[in-house]
């Protein structure tokens, strides 16, 4: 197999299985997170009054409440640096005693924002803390962003593997010249036959 293929499928099947994980264990808080709905939000009243500067830590998402008096037409604005941070989302589900839910103000910095509600009083609610924050959704969109990723080092793999082929080692037999070994020791040259007939005919005349 190619070094390349090697390469990307081992990528690709390490990815895949922390990214499994990854995906397990931030499901896992997602459902623990929806099995404990029963959350008394009066016990994260983080502000309660009228309108005007309100020190916000810009990890935590905050719920506006009103009184149930009112209706779901409330106007509320969240600014800060000019800029708006409030997001309506009128939600019964999410009542509790004698509040309504109005909407989430998402803070961009930890600062003051100038919050107005038209109503006499309100309350923010810190609803990331007890919601185990967006960490949880976060891991898992990482996570299967992963899987789609390892996938993909996987499949190239596969594919270099099919295309990519390792040239197979030569051997290349060259001509071996001179005299073999087993002629050297019995001491015979490669000397022709017809030179070694002449040295005897010179030898016979001599004598």
């Amino acid at each position: 197999m190619h070094n390349a293929a090697k390469m990307f499928l081992g990528i690709g099947a390490v990815g895949l299985i922390i990214s499994v994980a990854v995906f397990g264990f931030s499901a896992n808080q997602l459902t623990q997170i929806e099995d404990d709905m029963d959350i008394y939000w009066g016990d994260w009243i983080v502000y309660q009054g009228g309108n005007g500067d309100i020190y916000l830590d810009n990890e935590i998402g905050y719920t506006v409440y009103v009184d149930k008096s009112y209706d779901c037409s409330v106007s509320v604005s969240a600014r800060h640096g000019g800029e708006e941070h409030y997001e309506a989302y009128c939600d019964s589900y999410y009542d509790f005693d004698d509040w309504m839910q109005l909407g989430d103000i998402y803070p961009s910095t930890t600062g003051y924002y100038h919050i107005e509600v038209e109503a006499e009083e309100f309350v923010l609610v810190d609803w990331t803390t007890p919601m185990g924050g967006l960490d949880g959704l976060e891991n898992s969109l990482l996570g299967l962003f992963g899987c789609c990723l390892s996938l993909g080092f996987l499949m190239l793999g596969m594919i270099l593997a099919l295309v990519l082929k390792e040239k197979p080692e030569v051997m290349i037999n060259q001509a071996h010249s001179g005299d073999s070994p087993s002629a050297i020791s019995n001491g015979k040259g490669s000397q022709p036959e017809s030179s070694n007939q002449n040295d005897v005919g010179w030898w016979n005349e001599q004598r």
